[in-house]
C-alpha cells in the first residue's frame, strides 16, 4: 500500500473498538481503498493483517488498534527487513500535519503493546538507534479479494405489522414513495392518532426496497442521548463500543443502505434531531422515518401530518353500507369482531356507530377502546354510557378540546368494571403527583380490611390493565399514573369523601421519606447528599405542604414537613420557595412545636434569605432565634453549626468584630464536645475571622489545620453546599496567600475552591471570592471564563446577590478591555445593588477600580471622595483588611489624570505600603511600592526607586511570573540589583 493511502485515516487517533465487525476495527476506507479490486494480506507470527479491511486478527480474534498505530504497522511491513526513518514514518502516517516525534513514540508503544512485542520471546519491531525502526518478523503476503461487508450484522427487527390496517393505505403508500426521493420523513400527529401503526406498515412495505435492512427503535422508553445511540446500535446489530458511540454508529452506517424507523421522538426531540441530522448528512444511503408530535425542524425533513380517520357525517337515514364506507366506522366494527364477537353492523345500529365515531373525533386509539367495550356490552350501551359522560372529566379549562374530553371519558368504562379494591387503590394512589413505589402505594391505600397483599395484588392488576404504568429502575419497580388517568382518579378520590384521610397519610409518608433520607446541612460527617430518588418526590412534597398548611390540614404534620422539606429545597437551590414555606411555618408555629423542628425552620429561613435576598437583619434574627433554642435545650452540637452560619453572615458583611466574637464562641463550644470535626469547624471560623483582621499568618495556620487536620473536612461533600467549610477555607486561604504574596499558592487554592464547588451556591461563592486574584495578576482569559460561569449560574438559579456581584466584575473586566465608560456604568449599578443588599465583601474592590477609572477620566474629585467615604466606613467598622488597597487606589487617583497631584499621590502610596506591611500583605506593599517607584523614576530618582523595591522583592519566594514581580525584576535589572 502506498504511503498516500496509509495517511488518509480520518478518525481520531485513539479509537479502541470492541467488535468483531472488520469495518469497525479501523477508520473509514479512502476512495482508493474501496475501489481497489485486490490488496495484500500479510501473515506474520500468529497475526493475520487484512489491508483492505484494515483489520488485524490473532487466532480469528480482532485486535483493537488505533488508526495511527495501524498506519505505522502497514508502513513498516511495506518495507519489512528495511530500516524506516522516523521522518519517513511521520510523513506516511501524518502526511498533512506537523507532529512531534513524541506522537510517533506514543503510537509505536501502543502498536508494540497490541502485538505483544518482546513478550514470550516474540520480536516484531526493533529500534535502530539514530536511524529509525525496522519490522524484523518474517512476513508472507497473499492476494485477498476486496470483500468489504456492507451488510448488517442482523436482519430487520420490525415488530409484526397489524393483520389488517384500516383507513391508512393511502398514507402508507404516500410515505413509502416519499422515502424514494426524500431521505427523512416525519409522521406528525397527536397522541392516539396511529403514527406507530402507519410507521410499522411503511417499514414492512419498504423491506424489499432496502433489501430487508429496516430497523425499528422505540424512543419512548429511552431517557437520554446515550440510550438512543445504544438502542439504535442494538437494533442494527452493532455491539457496544468503548468510544464515542455516535461516531462509531455513523462509521458503521456510512457505506450501508437502510431504513431506520424511530418511533415517538417528541420527549427527546432535540437529542433525536441531533442524531438524525448526523446520520442524514454522514450516511447517504440511510433513510429515516420518524414519528413525533412535533417536527424535527431539520433541513431535508418532509413532514407528513397524519389526520384523524374520516367519520360518517351527522345525517339521518344512513345505512350500514354508507356508514362502513368511512374508515373510522370500519375500524370500530373490525375491532369488535377481532375480539371474537360475531358482530355484523345493522342499519338500525349504523347511526349509533356513526355517532360514536364522531364523538371520538376519529381518533383510532379512542375508537379501539370504545370497540373493546362494545364487544362486551353492545353498541347501544356503549354509546349511551359514552354520551352521558363526555363532560365528566374537566381540567378546569373551557378551551379543552372535545377529543381530550372524550379520551378521558373512556376511563369511565375502565373504572366501572374494576373490582372494588382496584377502584380504591387507583383512587388513593392518585394522590401521588409522579412516580411512586409499592411502599408508597401501601402507605396510602392499606388500612384495616385492606391488607398488604390486597394492595399489592390490586396494583399489579391495574398495571396489567394499563391504568398504572410501571418502569424498572436500579432501586426496583416504580409506578406512575398518566396525567389523564390521575386527574380522573383524583376526582373520584374527592367524590369518595376520603380525600383528607388519604392526604394525611400521604403527608405522613412524605415526612417519613424525607426524615429517613435527611442530611444535616451542618454536619461535616455526612457522606451523602439528598438522594436523587427523593428529589423525584418534589411534586409530592409540595402537594403535601399545601394540604398540611391548608384549612383542613394538621399543624403537627405541617411543622414536621416544613422542617424536613427545607433540606430538599435548599439542596435544589429552591431558595425563594424554601423562604416562603419557612415563613408560613413560623406563622403557624405553636409553643409546643418540637425544638429541633423550630431550629431547622429558623436556620433554613436564615439561609434562604441570605442567599436569595442578601444580608438583612432578618437573616441574623433567624440565626439568633435558632441559636437561642439550641442554647435553651443545651444542644451544643447545633449551637456550633448555627454559630458557623452566623460566622458566614458576618463574613459577608465584613463585620470583623462579629466574626471574631462568633468564632471564639464556636471555639468554646468545640472544646466542650471534644470532637475533632467540631474543632475543625472552630478553626475554620477563626481562620476567616483572623483573615478579616489582616492577621494572615494566624489565619493561614487555623485554615490549614482545619483543612488538613480533620478527615471529614478533607472530603468533598456536595451536600454541604451551604456550610461547606472546606470550600470556604479554600477560597479564604487563596485570598490570604494572595495578600501575603504567595501568589502561586493563591492560584492553586483558588482553582481547588472552584473545582470542588459542585452546588450552584458554593460555585458562585468560590468564583466571587477568587476572581479578584486573577484581576490582580491580569489573567484576562481566566477572568472571562470564570465570569461567564458566574453569570450563567447566578442567573439560572436566581441568586440575586451573586448576580449583583457579577455585574460589578463584568464592569471591572470591561475596563481592562479599555471599554471604560461601559465598565464604570456597571460598577456604579453593582455598588448600588450591593449597598441595598448589605453585601460588603466585594465592595472595596469595586470602589478601588471605579475610583482609579474616574481619575483617568479626569474626575479626580469624585474619585477621591468615593475612596475617602469607603475608607471612613472601613475604619468606623474596624475593617482594616481592605484599607491598604483603598489607600493604594487613592494614591493612583491623585497620580492619574491630566494634572497629577504628585505629593498627595506619594503620601497615599507610602501610607498604603505602611498599612500593608503591618498586615504582612506583601503583594499590596509591592504594588504600592512599584507605583511610588514609577513616580520617582519620572523625576530621575532611579536609585531611590530601586532602593525602595529591592528589599520588598527579596521577601518573595514564589509568583515570579506574575506582572508585578516581572516589573520589579526589570526595574532592578536596569541598575544591576536584579
Amino acid at each position: 500500500m502506498s504511503s498516500q493511502v496509509v495517511g488518509k485515516s480520518k478518525l481520531i487517533d485513539h479509537f479502541w473498538l470492541d467488535t468483531t465487525d472488520p469495518v469497525l476495527a479501523g477508520p473509514v476506507m479512502s476512495g482508493e481503498q474501496r475501489s481497489s479490486p485486490s490488496a495484500t494480506r500479510v501473515l506474520f507470527g500468529p497475526f493475520d493483517l487484512n489491508v483492505t479491511e484494515r483489520s488485524l486478527k490473532k487466532a480469528d480474534e480482532i485486535i483493537p488498534l488505533g488508526a495511527r498505530a495501524f498506519d505505522i504497522l502497514i508502513a513498516l511491513i511495506d518495507k519489512a527487513g528495511e530500516i524506516v526513518s522516523k521522518g519517513e514514518l511521520i510523513e506516511k502516517v501524518w502526511p498533512d500535519v506537523t507532529v512531534e516525534e513524541g506522537s510517533l513514540r506514543v503510537h509505536l508503544s501502543a502498536l508494540r503493546k497490541a502485538l505483544g512485542d518482546r513478550q514470550f520471546g516474540h520480536k516484531y519491531i526493533t529500534n535502530v538507534h539514530g536511524r529509525g525502526y525496522c519490522f524484523v518478523s518474517p512476513v508472507r503476503r497473499q492476494a485477498a479479494e476486496d470483500h468489504r461487508d456492507n451488510s448488517f450484522a442482523r436482519s430487520s427487527n420490525l415488530p409484526p405489522a397489524l393483520g389488517r390496517m384500516i383507513g391508512r393505505d393511502d398514507a402508507v403508500l404516500e410515505i413509502q414513495n416519499g422515502l424514494k426521493t426524500e431521505r427523512l420523513v416525519t409522521i406528525l400527529g397527536a397522541g392516539g392518532i396511529g403514527k406507530t401503526t402507519v410507521a410499522l406498515a411503511v417499514g414492512h412495505a419498504a423491506l424489499a426496497d432496502f433489501s430487508g435492512a429496516v430497523f425499528f427503535v422505540d424512543i419512548s422508553a429511552l431517557g437520554d442521548e446515550q440510550q438512543i445511540v445504544g438502542a439504535l446500535a442494538a437494533a442494527i446489530g452493532l455491539r457496544a463500543q468503548r468510544v464515542d458511540g455516535k461516531d462509531v454508529l455513523l462509521n458503521y452506517l456510512r457505506s450501508r443502505r437502510a431504513l431506520l424507523v424511530l418511533d415517538t421522538c417528541e420527549h427527546l426531540i432535540e437529542k433525536v434531531s441531533d442524531l438524525i441530522d448526523r446520520v442524514f448528512h454522514g450516511a447517504p444511503g440511510v433513510c429515516i422515518l420518524a414519528t413525533s408530535q412535533e417536527a424535527l425542524q431539520l433541513s431535508g425533513e418532509r413532514v407528513f401530518c397524519l389526520p384523524p380517520l374520516d367519520c360518517p357525517p351527522e345525517q339521518p337515514g344512513q345505512t350500514a353500507a354508507q356508514v362502513l364506507s368511512y374508515p373510522s366506522a370500519r375500524l370500530f366494527v373490525d375491532r369488535i369482531t377481532a375480539r371474537g364477537s360475531r358482530f355484523s353492523l345493522s342499519d338500525d345500529e349504523a347511526p349509533v356507530v356513526a355517532g360514536i365515531c364522531r364523538k371520538l373525533d376519529g381518533i383510532p386509539l379512542a375508537i379501539e377502546l370504545a370497540a373493546g367495550r362494545a364487544a362486551i356490552f353492545g353498541v347501544k350501551d356503549t354509546a349511551a354510557r359514552l354520551g352521558s359522560r363526555l363532560d365528566l372529566l374537566k381540567f378546569g379549562r373551557r378551551t379543552a378540546t372535545p377529543r381530550h374530553q372524550t379520551l378521558r371519558a373512556t376511563l369511565d368504562w375502565s373504572y366501572d368494571h374494576l373490582s372494588e379494591i382496584e377502584r380504591v387503590v387507583l383512587r388513593r394512589v392518585s394522590i401521588f403527583t409522579g412516580h411512586f413505589t409499592l411502599e408508597a402505594s401501601l402507605a396510602v391505600a392499606e388500612e384495616e380490611g385492606i391488607g398488604q397483599a390486597d394492595v399489592t395484588e390490586a396494583t399489579g392488576r391495574l398495571v396489567d390493565k394499563s391504568l398504572i404504568g410501571s418502569r424498572m429502575e436500579s432501586r426496583g419497580i416504580s409506578y406512575r399514573l398518566l396525567d389523564t388517568t390521575r386527574t380522573y382518579a383524583f376526582e373520584r378520590l374527592i367524590a369518595s369523601g376520603e380525600h383528607d384521610t388519604i392526604a394525611a397519610r400521604h403527608a405522613n409518608f412524605v415526612v417519613a421519606l424525607l426524615e429517613a433520607n435527611s442530611v444535616d446541612l451542618f454536619d461535616l460527617g455526612a457522606s451523602k447528599g439528598v438522594a436523587s430518588s427523593i428529589r423525584e418526590y418534589l411534586g409530592d412534597v409540595r402537594s403535601a405542604l399545601e394540604w398540611s398548611f391548608g384549612v383542613r390540614g394538621s399543624d403537627g404534620i405541617a411543622m414536621r414537613l416544613a422542617a424536613a422539606a427545607a433540606q430538599l429545597f435548599l439542596s435544589m437551590s429552591l431558595l425563594l420557595e424554601c423562604r416562603n414555606w419557612m415563613l408560613r411555618a413560623i406563622d403557624r408555629m405553636r409553643e409546643d412545636c418540637e425544638p429541633r423542628h423550630q431550629m431547622e425552620i429558623y436556620a433554613s429561613l436564615a439561609l434562604s434569605l441570605m442567599f436569595a435576598e442578601g444580608n438583612s437583619e432578618k437573616v441574623r434574627d433567624a440565626f439568633n432565634t435558632a441559636l437561642t433554642i439550641a442554647e435553651r435545650h443545651g444542644d451544643t452540637y447545633q449551637q456550633l453549626r448555627l454559630l458557623s452560619g452566623l460566622s458566614m453572615y458576618f463574613n459577608r458583611l465584613v463585620d470583623v468584630a462579629g466574626s471574631l466574637e462568633v468564632a471564639l464562641r464556636g471555639e468554646a463550644a468545640a472544646k466542650k464536645t471534644g470532637n475533632p470535626d467540631d474543632a475543625a469547624i472552630a478553626d475554620s471560623m477563626l481562620g476567616q475571622a483572623y483573615y478579616l483582621l489582616g492577621e494572615h499568618h494566624r489565619a493561614q495556620k487555623h485554615l490549614e489545620r482545619a483543612l488538613y487536620g480533620s478527615a471529614s473536612l478533607r472530603r468533598v461533600n456536595a451536600s454541604q453546599h451551604l456550610f461547606d467549610l472546606r470550600s470556604r477555607g479554600l477560597f479564604v486561604l487563596a485570598r490570604s496567600h494572595w495578600f501575603t504574596g504567595n501568589l502561586d499558592r493563591a492560584v492553586h487554592y483558588a482553582a481547588m475552591a472552584v473545582d470542588e464547588a459542585e452546588h450552584p451556591i458554593a460555585l458562585c461563592r468560590a468564583l466571587v471570592m477568587t476572581m479578584p486574584i486573577y484581576f490582580w495578576i491580569d489573567d484576562l482569559d481566566q477572568i472571562e471564563k470564570t465570569l461567564s460561569k458566574l453569570e450563567i449560574t447566578a442567573e439560572t438559579h436566581s441568586l440575586e446577590p451573586y448576580r449583583a456581584i457579577a455585574l460589578g466584575l463584568r464592569g471591572r473586566y470591561l475596563i481592562r478591555l479599555s471599554r471604560v465608560a461601559e465598565g464604570i456604568q456597571l460598577l456604579r449599578g453593582s455598588l448600588e445593588e450591593l449597598k441595598n443588599r448589605r453585601y460588603e465583601m466585594p465592595v472595596t474592590d469595586f470602589v478601588s477600580e471605579l475610583a482609579v477609572s474616574l481619575a483617568k477620566q479626569n474626575a479626580r474629585a469624585e474619585a477621591v471622595a468615593l475612596v475617602n467615604e469607603s475608607i471612613a466606613g472601613q475604619m468606623k467598622g474596624n475593617r482594616v483588611l481592605p484599607v491598604p488597597k483603598l489607600f493604594l487606589a487613592k494614591g493612583l487617583a491623585f497620580a492619574y489624570g491630566d494634572a497629577p497631584e504628585v505629593r498627595s499621590a506619594e503620601g497615599c502610596l507610602e501610607k498604603a505600603m505602611d498599612l500593608a506591611r503591618q498586615q504582612s500583605a506583601l503583594a499590596f506593599e509591592l504594588r504600592a511600592g512599584l507605583e511610588l517607584a514609577r513616580i520617582w523614576i519620572g523625576r530621575d530618582e532611579v536609585q531611590r526607586a530601586t532602593d525602595l523595591v529591592a528589599p520588598i522583592y527579596s521577601r518573595f519566594s514564589e509568583g515570579f511570573g506574575t506582572p508585578d514581580l516581572v516589573m520589579a525584576r526589570e526595574l532592578l535589572g536596569q541598575t544591576g540589583r536584579g
